[in-house]
C-alpha cells in the first residue's frame, strides 16, 4: 500500500502510510498531511503493519496532531499502531502517559496513551 490519502463519504480523510515514514518520504508525507488537515476536520492515518518509522516520520505525526488540535480538528490513527512505532517510542525513551497540552489536554495517542 503506497503513501496516499483518500476521502470518505463523511468527509474524513484517511492517509495510508505505505511502508516507510522516514526522512526519504518526509516531504511527501508532510505535504499529504498538510493538505488533508486543510481539507477536512477529521484526518486519520492507517498504518501498513510493516511500516518503517524514523524520527522525521514521528515529528510529522506529532506536529500534525498539535496543528489539528490547535485548529479544532482531529488527527488520529485507525486500526493498530505498528510494531515499529512502539519500538521507536520505547528505544528513544519517549514513552509517556501524561496529558498533552497541545492535544486538548488528552493523553498523547502517539507516545503511549490511547486514542
Amino acid at each position: 500500500m503506497p503513501l496516499n490519502s483518500s476521502v470518505r463519504e463523511n468527509g474524513e480523510i484517511i492517509i495510508t502510510s505505505g511502508d516507510r515514514l522516514t526522512i526519504e518520504t518526509s516531504a511527501d508525507f508532510a505535504r499529504i498531511v498538510r493538505d488533508a488537515l486543510e481539507a477536512s476536520a477529521v484526518v486519520a492515518i492507517e498504518f501498513d503493519p510493516a511500516v518503517e518509522i524514523d524520527i522525521t516520520g514521528m515529528q510529522i505525526l506529532c506536529s500534525a496532531c498539535k496543528s489539528a488540535a490547535q485548529n479544532g480538528k482531529i488527527f488520529s490513527y485507525r486500526g493498530l499502531q505498528p510494531l515499529a512505532l512502539g519500538a521507536f517510542i520505547a528505544t528513544s525513551g519517549a514513552e509517556r502517559h501524561a496529558i498533552c497540552k497541545h492535544n486538548n489536554d488528552s493523553t498523547c495517542i502517539w507516545f503511549g496513551g490511547s486514542k
